[in-house]
Order: structure tokens, then C-alpha cells, then sequence
């Protein structure tokens, strides 16, 4: 289990019934369903996002990160570009669906997209992804999450992550396939953290801890 603290500017601007914002922020290591991607090292993120009255929704992300594809070249910037629609039920419940793709810079046999489905109340929310090529393996994988927020404070807000992802491996990061080892990866992981908000910033201080099989090293 290792702690990771992260403090975010965030800008937001209104037209018409639109929304704009965007944030920046740095983290002390970014983890990633589980598994870091700065090998346990700081990173610098930005986001923006737009939210359309009508549902529609769109964003990119950005984060520096330190991965080590096959043939050795390191890539240092991961972007994710995303879009989806959401709607409210009558029961308060909304529900969405949309898709996003992860590109790495000067690694793109790990580029991949995915879709997803999700349904979230006032203070919960879940997720489930499905990759048909997940980070450029020629098999799917499945993540699912859950997270959950509960304010403790005028501005302290208490935020739970779970997270399950299945997927198999054939050559991960240039490492040939052993037979003795299980190429079908089932990791867990979890996240507990504590946000402040410190108008126009955010600053907050999280857990992370995973466990299941991965890929060897």
C-alpha cells in the first residue's frame, strides 16, 4: 500500500447551458487501475471537459508517465480522449455510455479504446469497461469499478474507490510468455482518500493498495 497526495487548480465557465472546465494537477504517483505508470514517481496531469445541457459530454486527458514498451523506447506522456451521453431517470438514477482512447506518446503498439457503461446516485457511481485490444494485447479485458463519496466537513469530502479488471497478456512490456506463469491477469484495487477543498484548488491525500496476479517483472 502506498500514499499519494495530488493538488488540482480547476477553472470552469458556463455559456448558454454549457460547461467548460478543465483542471491541473500533480500527483506523487499515478496509478492506474492498480498498477503505477510513473514507476512510483511524481506526474503532472492536465484535463479539460465540456458538458452539453442535453447530455452529451465530451474531455481529454493528459499525464506525464514513465512506461517501457517492447523495444525498449520509453514513453513519457499518456492522452486520453473520451465521450459519452447521460441521462436521468425519473428515480433520480443517471446512466451512461461512451468510449474513450488512451494514446502513448512514442509507444503506440500500447495505444488501445475501450467502451464503457455506467449508472451513478447523488454519492455513488459504477463503471464497467470493455477493451477489445487493452494496451495493444491482441485479447479484451474487462474493468469494473466503484466509487463512493460522503462529505465529512463544509469542504472535507471523504471519496471510496473498488476496482476489478480481468484481462490475458501475451508479451507485456517486451517480456516473452512463461509457461509457468498465468498469462489471465485478475488484480484488484482499492483507494481511500480524504479532499479538501481550498477554493480554487483541491488538495487530497489517498491510499492505494492492490492485490491478484500480475504480469512478471
Amino acid at each position: 500500500m502506498r500514499s499519494a497526495a495530488a493538488l488540482a487548480l480547476c477553472v470552469c465557465a458556463g455559456c448558454a447551458g454549457a460547461q467548460f472546465s478543465g483542471t491541473l494537477t500533480g500527483v506523487s504517483d499515478y496509478r492506474y487501475r492498480g498498477n503505477t505508470l510513473t514507476d512510483r514517481m511524481p506526474a503532472a496531469q492536465v484535463g479539460l471537459a465540456y458538458d452539453d445541457p442535453k447530455g452529451w459530454y465530451a474531455g481529454a486527458f493528459g499525464s506525464t508517465v514513465r512506461l517501457k514498451p517492447p523495444g525498449g523506447e520509453s514513453s513519457y506522456f499518456q492522452a486520453i480522449a473520451y465521450g459519452g451521453y447521460a441521462m436521468r431517470l425519473s428515480s433520480g438514477v443517471s446512466i451512461e455510455a461512451g468510449a474513450d482512447y488512451a494514446a502513448f506518446a512514442s509507444a503506440s503498439e500500447s495505444n488501445y479504446g475501450e467502451v464503457f457503461f455506467g449508472a451513478a446516485t447523488d454519492n455513488l457511481s459504477a463503471r464497467v469497461y470493455y477493451a477489445p485490444r487493452y494496451f495493444g494485447e491482441s485479447s479484451s479485458a474487462f474493468y469494473g469499478e466503484i466509487n463512493a463519496t460522503q462529505p465529512l466537513a463544509d469542504r472535507v469530502h471523504l471519496h471510496v474507490h473498488a476496482g476489478y479488471v480481468h484481462y490475458r497478456y501475451e508479451s507485456p512490456y517486451g517480456i516473452e510468455p512463461r509457461p509457468d506463469v498465468e498469462s489471465v491477469q485478475r488484480v484488484f484495487d482499492a483507494r481511500i482518500g480524504l479532499r479538501f477543498d481550498l477554493d480554487p484548488f483541491q488538495l487530497e491525500v489517498a491510499w492505494w493498495a492492490s492485490a491478484g496476479t500480475l504480469p512478471p517483472s
